[in-house]
């Protein structure tokens, strides 16, 4: 990545969301065209009872796909967001 700023084409929040609908956003995400790079908000888990659990599955759901990402920048949203890049 480069220092200079870089917009995503989507920002999707999750905020909110389950596991099951996150794998749904994320199945659908993936399921366009082109290259694309999204910066997905998962949160930083403060209001999880056991800590972030969006965040490590989106991660996981990622690496297992050999998706490339990084944390977004702190002025993107810090360790509570992701920054993610798909090539097709």
């Amino acid at each position: 990545m480069n220092k200079y700023p870089q917009q995503p084409d989507e920002i999707i929040d999750l905020h909110g969301r389950i596991i099951t609908e996150t794998e749904c956003i994320l199945r659908d995400l993936f399921a366009k065209d082109g290259p694309l790079h999204v910066r997905i908000i998962v949160g930083k888990g403060i209001h999880s009872k056991g800590g972030p659990v969006l965040r490590d599955f989106v991660k996981n759901y990622l690496t297992s796909r050999n998706i490339r990402f990084s944390q977004s920048k702190i002025q993107d949203g810090g360790d509570g967001a992701l920054e993610v890049y798909v090539e097709k």
